[in-house]
């Protein structure tokens, strides 16, 4: 499944777009898993404090912290 990983800076209401990645994946956990080793790996300008994963049709599967813990 094809997902896409947006890191973003989140203040107060408004959000900042850091970088968005396509990341191919074939489930969830294993999208998340990828946007943790990308976080670490990906040369943003700023240190992203929230993730987002959406499928390819844009809808969004996790939004949380990107320090890359799965939700129980």
């Amino acid at each position: 499944m094809n997902f896409v990983i947006e890191f973003y800076r989140s203040r107060d209401a408004e959000e900042a777009t850091l970088d968005r990645v396509s990341l191919e994946a074939p489930t969830l956990r294993a999208a998340l898993q990828g946007a943790a080793a990308l976080f670490h790996s990906l040369a943003m300008p700023q240190i992203p404090d929230r993730l987002r994963i959406s499928d390819e049709h844009g809808s969004e599967l996790y939004a949380g912290p990107a320090d890359g813990e799965y939700p129980v």
